[in-house]
């Protein structure tokens, strides 16, 4: 009777881990993730500021679906910059931390989405000439000078923002056991 208690137990251990490792899965890196940002974040946030935002659409593995569209996902400002007054162009790169799956954070790895906005030169430049003729033109060339570079100061570099309902791709680096 020992012998078949035994067997039993083993039996009775084995169903019930069953389900537990049929429900493993592992997302293979490079599996592209579309969020939707429910907070605004744009390139005047500092580096480390947390964002959230859903899963846009279901994450599928192999035909099965894994996660499900609007679970929450977390990230965070990698870096950021924003442009000049003079010149320079604002930068903002953002990467993904967690997935919440069935009520629980799990840490996950993505590639830095960034975007760069425009660059300044150009139109501080064309602020800088259009000012210098007007300047020019009603007090000499002193004034036209004075007058150029307060104007091609006057304005600042556009920065890159992305209001909340933005959709991003990412692409995670490492594989994930769900």
């Amino acid at each position: 009777m020992t012998r078949y208690a035994t067997a039993f137990t083993l039996t009775l251990i084995c169903a019930l881990l069953t389900p537990f490792a049929a429900r493993a899965v592992t997302i293979p890196d490079g599996t592209s993730l579309y969020v939707r940002t429910v907070d605004q974040v744009s390139s005047n946030d500092k580096a480390g500021k947390s964002f959230a935002a859903r899963l846009d659409s279901n994450l599928v593995v192999k035909g099965k679906v894994v996660v499900r569209a609007g679970s929450k996902v977390y990230g965070r400002v990698e870096s950021s910059r924003s442009a000049g007054r003079a010149f320079g162009q604002s930068k903002l790169a953002l990467s993904l931390r967690r997935i919440v799956v069935d009520g629980r954070p799990v840490a996950i790895a993505t590639g830095n989405y960034e975007q760069s906005g425009p660059r300044s030169g150009r139109k501080t430049a064309g602020r800088a000439a259009a000012g210098a003729l007007v300047g020019f033109a009603f007090g000499g060339p002193a004034a036209g000078a004075a007058i150029g570079a307060a104007t091609g100061l006057m304005g600042q570099g556009k920065s890159v923002e992305a209001p909340a309902g933005t959709i991003f791709e990412f692409r995670l680096t490492r594989p994930v056991t769900l």
